[in-house]
C-alpha cells in the first residue's frame, strides 16, 4: 500500500462514468427541427469505397481520400482481410512510413516517418506520439492495440500532427480504426483458417434489425491461437506462441432521422509463451581493439555452463524461468450523433481498462541468477468528446470540440535474483561478498502515473476562390501528471561479513537497486495548431502545403533513480515541440482508374525525449530531453485498377531521421574509455532510411460454381525495408540488416461472397529477419526475430 503522501485524491472514475452516460442521453433529448443533414461523424456507417477511391474521415467529415489534403493511406476492410492484415504490425507492411515494433504488448513502439515511441525506451509516466483510434475512441496505452483486428470498415494512416481535429493530441500521427457498424439488413459471415505451426483461427459476426428501422445489433468473435516458433532446448517448450480471444457487441439506435445513438462493448484476452531472444554472437573486443573482459563467454565459463551455438536460423534458445505473459482488456463506448440544421452535434463517451502481466528470465540463460524480472500493469482510463461539425455546402466549413482524458496506471516491477546471482553479475567481486549482496535478493517497486488533459480545438476550411480551400486549425491542451514512486529490497544480512565485504555488498546491492521512494508532477498547458493551403488544379489533381506545429506532452520518469542528495536528477521530462512542413501532389489518371499521389515532409523535434548520461550527476544515465532531432524525407504512392481484371499498389518512403543535438549520449557498449558520446548528426533509432511496400491481385472469371458466379484470383505482397538500429546510441549491434519479405494468396470465390477459399503463405523465402537486436552489458548479442515462413487455407463466407 502506498505511504498517505503519495495518494490520489481524484476523483473516482466511477463518477466520470455517469458522465459518459448521460452526455448521449442528453442529446438524445434535445427537441428536433425540420429538415435533415448528413452527419458529420459517419464514417463508421459509410461505405468505404466510391469507384475506385477510398472514402474517409480524417476531416471528420466523409470524403474521398484524394479530396483531402493530408498524407493518408486509407485501407479498405476487403484489402485487409485479402491481405491477412489483422495487427498492427502486419499493417506496416502496407504502408511504409509506419513503423510498428512489438518486443512484447507493453513495449510496443509505433512511429510515423521516425517520430513517436523511443524504441529503446518504454516508460508508463510518457504517452504516445502516434495516437491510435478505435471508432473514435484513443487508446491511451500502445499494447490496447495489440490485439486481433479483424471486421473493419477501414484503417486510416493519417501522417503529421493532427491535434486540431482528434480528441487527444497527436503529435506525429493517427492510425485511425473503423469498425463495422450494425446493420438493419440481416448478415452472417466469418471465415475459419488453419495452418502450419498449428495455426488455427476463426472469425464471426452476426448483424441485423432489433426493431425495424429503429435498433440494430451487430456481434463479432474472433479467436486466434498458433504454436511456437522457437524451440527452449532446456525443457523443449515452444516460445513465441500466441493465443487471442476478442468479443465485441454493438447496438445501433436511431429512433429518429436526427438522431443516432452506436454503443459499443468489447473484451480480448491474450497469452504467449513469449520468445527469450536468440543468441547471435558475443562480443570479445572493443572498437579500440582492447579485450571486453569479463564478457558473456568468460562468464558462462566460470559458472559451468556451455551456451548454445550462435545460429538465430535454428530459433533455439535455452533459459530455466518463465517466459510468458497475460493481458485483458474491456471497455464500452457511446458515439452519439444529433443533427441541426447546418451542423451535427458528436459526442463520444468511453471507459477502457488493459491489464498486463508478463514474466521474464532475467538472466537468459538455465542459471539461477535472475529468476524473474517483469513490469505489470493495470490500466483505467476515461474519455470525453464533445464536437460540433458543419453540414453542407458553405463558404466555411468548420468543426470545433472539446476533449477530457483521465489515465491511471497502476504498476508492479519485480527483479527476483536467484542462487548464482553474485557468481554470474559479480565474478571479479570477492564471491563471499558477492553471494551476500545478490544471491535471492529481492528488488520491488510500485508506480502509479496519473494523467488529467483537458483540451479545446477548432478547424475551419474557407473556399477562398472556386477549388482554391484554405485550412486553419487551433488546439490549447492542458495536462497535469501526477505520480509516485516506492522500491523495497530484501536480502542476507550482511552482519557477519567483515568490513571490506560489507562494503562491497553495499556498493553491489546499490548498483542493482535499493529502498527508494519518491512523487512527482507536472503540469502545462500548450497551443498546437495548422495551416494548411489547397489547390484543386483539375477535378483530377489536388496541390496542397501544410505547416502544423504539435506538441508531445512531457512526463514522469518513475524508475530508480536519484531524486535526492546533491546527484540528483530531475524526474519531471519536459514536452516535445513539432514544426512540420509538407507539400504534396495527388493526382487521378484514366477516369480514377490510376491514382499517384507524392509529398515531401521536413520535420524538427525539439526536446527529444530519451536518455542521456549527465557528468554533473556523477555520470547517472537516466530518462530526460535532448536538444533536437529532424525528419525529412518523400513519399509515394500508387494504385490502380488499369483492367478489370488487375488490381495493383506500390508505396515508398525515404526518410533521413537524424539527431541534430544530442552531445552526452550514452556510449554504444563497443566503446570504452570514455564516458559519453556525441550523437550529432547520427541517426535516429528505428527508422529505416528507405522502406517501401508493393503488390496487386490479377483475376479471371469461372463462371458458375458451387451454384454460384465465381472468379479464381491470385496475388503478391513485398515490403522492403533498409537497416536501422534499435537502441539510442546506434550501436552496431543493434544495427538489423536491410530485409524484404514477400507473401501469397491463391483462390476462389463466389462473386456475391458466399464463398471464398484461399491458400495463402506468408515470408515464403523463409527469410530470417529480426525485430529487435542489442547486446547485453555483457557482450552477449541477441535478437527477437520476426515469423518464418507461415501456410495455410482460409474458408470465407458471408450470407
Amino acid at each position: 500500500m502506498p505511504h498517505p503522501i503519495f495518494r490520489n485524491s481524484r476523483s473516482d472514475i466511477s463518477r466520470l462514468a455517469l458522465i459518459a452516460c448521460a452526455t448521449p442521453a442528453l442529446l438524445g433529448a434535445m427537441p428536433a427541427h425540420a429538415g435533415t443533414e448528413t452527419s458529420a461523424d459517419t464514417a463508421n456507417a459509410a461505405p468505404t469505397t466510391e469507384g475506385d477511391d477510398i472514402l474517409v474521415s480524417a476531416r471528420r467529415r466523409t470524403e474521398k481520400s484524394q479530396d483531402v489534403p493530408i498524407a493518408i493511406s486509407a485501407f479498405a476492410g476487403k484489402q485487409l482481410e485479402s491481405t491477412r492484415t489483422y495487427n498492427l504490425r502486419d499493417l506496416q507492411s502496407l504502408t511504409p512510413s509506419l513503423v510498428v515494433t512489438v518486443t512484447n504488448p507493453r513495449n510496443t513502439s509505433i512511429n510515423i516517418r521516425g517520430l513517436g515511441n523511443n524504441v529503446s525506451v518504454y516508460n508508463d509516466g510518457l504517452e504516445p506520439a502516434v495516437g491510435v483510434y478505435q471508432d473514435g475512441v484513443y487508446l491511451a496505452r500502445p499494447g490496447q492495440a495489440v490485439f486481433d483486428m479483424a471486421d473493419l470498415d477501414h484503417i486510416e494512416v493519417l501522417r503529421g500532427p493532427q491535434g486540431t481535429l482528434f480528441g487527444k493530441n497527436t503529435s506525429a500521427g493517427a492510425v485511425v480504426i473503423a469498425t463495422k457498424a450494425p446493420t438493419f439488413t440481416p448478415e452472417f459471415g466469418g471465415d475459419v483458417s488453419g495452418g502450419n505451426y498449428g495455426f488455427h483461427q476463426i472469425h464471426a459476426y452476426a448483424s441485423g434489425a432489433l426493431i425495424e428501422d429503429k435498433l440494430a445489433a451487430r456481434l463479432f468473435v474472433s479467436k486466434t491461437d498458433r504454436n511456437g516458433y522457437t524451440t527452449n532446448i532446456h525443457d523443449g517448450s515452444h516460445g513465441q506462441d500466441y493465443h487471442d480471444f476478442s468479443l465485441r457487441g454493438q447496438l445501433l439506435f436511431t429512433p429518429s432521422d436526427r438522431f443516432k445513438l452506436r454503443i459499443i462493448g468489447d473484451y480480448g484476452n491474450q497469452h504467449s509463451n513469449t520468445a527469450s531472444s536468440v543468441l547471435v554472437g558475443v562480443i570479445r573486443s572493443y572498437t579500440n581493439g582492447s579485450n571486453f573482459a569479463n564478457n558473456f563467454t568468460d562468464r558462462a565459463k566460470l559458472a559451468g555452463y556451455t551456451p548454445i551455438t550462435a545460429d538465430p536460423s535454428a530459433r533455439l534458445v535455452d533459459v530455466d524461468g518463465q517466459q510468458n505473459y497475460r493481458m485483458n482488456q474491456h471497455g464500452v463506448s457511446a458515439t452519439a450523433d444529433y443533427s441541426l440544421d447546418g451542423a451535427t452535434i458528436t459526442s463520444v463517451s468511453a471507459y477502457r481498462a488493459w491489464n498486463w502481466y508478463p514474466h521474464n528470465d532475467g538472466d537468459n540463460t538455465p542459471l539461477d541468477a535472475q529468476t524473474d524480472a517483469h513490469q505489470s500493469n493495470n490500466q483505467k482510463q476515461f474519455s470525453q468528446e464533445l464536437r460540433i461539425a458543419s453540414t453542407g455546402e458553405r463558404r466555411v466549413d468548420y468543426v470545433a470540440g472539446v476533449y477530457y482524458l483521465y489515465q491511471q496506471i497502476k504498476a508492479e516491477a519485480v527483479n527476483l535474483y536467484g542462487r548464482q546471482a553474485g557468481l554470474w553479475y559479480a565474478p571479479t567481486t570477492d564471491q563471499v561478498a558477492a553471494a551476500a549482496a545478490l544471491n535471492n535478493y529481492d528488488i520491488v517497486s510500485h508506480s502509479e502515473p496519473v494523467t488529467n488533459s483537458y483540451a479545446a480545438f477548432a478547424q475551419t476550411v474557407w473556399h477562398v476562390v472556386p477549388n482554391v480551400d484554405l485550412t486553419t486549425g487551433l488546439r490549447y491542451t492542458y495536462e497535469k501528471k501526477t505520480g509516485w514512486f516506492i522500491q523495497t529490497a530484501s536480502g542476507a544480512d550482511l552482519s557477519g561479513l567483515t568490513a571490506a565485504q560489507q562494503t562491497a555488498a553495499l556498493a553491489l546491492r546499490a548498483r542493482y537497486g535499493v529502498a527508494n521512494a519518491f512523487s512527482a508532477e507536472t503540469s502545462a498547458g500548450r497551443l498546437s495548431g495548422q495551416a494548411t493551403l489547397s489547390w484543386k488544379i483539375t477535378p483530377a489533381v489536388l496541390a496542397y502545403a501544410t505547416y502544423s506545429r504539435g506538441n508531445k506532452f512531457g512526463g514522469l520518469n518513475l524508475s530508480n533513480i536519484v531524486t535526492t542528495g546533491a546527484y540528483a536528477a530531475n524526474p519531471v521530462i519536459g514536452p516535445e515541440t513539432i514544426n512540420s512542413y509538407e507539400a504534396g501532389l495527388k493526382t487521378s489518371w484514366l477516369g480514377g482508374k490510376l491514382v499517384a499521389n507524392v509529398d515531401g515532409f521536413w520535420t524538427d523535434d525539439s526536446n527529444y525525449q530519451t536518455t542521456i548520461v549527465d557528468v554533473t550527476r556523477n555520470n547517472q544515465s537516466y530518462f530526460t530531453n535532448v536538444g533536437k532531432v529532424r525528419s525529412r524525407g518523400f513519399e509515394a504512392d500508387l494504385h490502380g485498377n488499369p483492367a478489370p481484371w488487375l488490381s495493383f499498389y506500390a508505396s515508398g518512403t525515404y526518410d533521413d531521421a537524424r539527431y541534430l543535438s544530442y552531445p552526452n549520449a550514452p556510449c554504444p557498449i563497443e566503446v570504452t574509455g570514455q564516458t559519453l558520446c556525441n550523437m550529432n548528426g547520427q541517426q535516429l533509432p528505428g527508422v529505416s532510411k528507405w522502406a517501401g511496400s508493393a503488390g496487386g491481385e490479377a483475376k479471371g472469371k469461372l463462371g458458375r460454381n458451387f451454384g454460384h458466379d465465381a472468379e479464381v484470383y491470385a496475388g503478391v505482397d513485398y515490403s522492403y525495408r533498409s537497416a536501422q538500429y534499435t537502441t539510442a546510441a546506434d550501436s552496431i549491434y543493434s544495427r538489423i540488416p536491410g530485409y524484404g519479405l514477400a507473401n501469397l494468396h491463391f483462390g476462389i470465390r463466389a462473386l456475391d461472397g458466399r464463398y471464398d477459399v484461399q491458400l495463402w503463405a506468408r515470408n515464403i523465402t523463409n527469410k530470417t529477419y529480426y525485430l529487435t537486436l542489442s547486446a547485453d552489458n555483457f557482450g552477449a548479442i541477441r535478437g527477437n526475430l520476426g515469423d518464418p515462413r507461415t501456410y495455410g487455407v482460409t474458408l470465407r463466407t458471408k450470407i
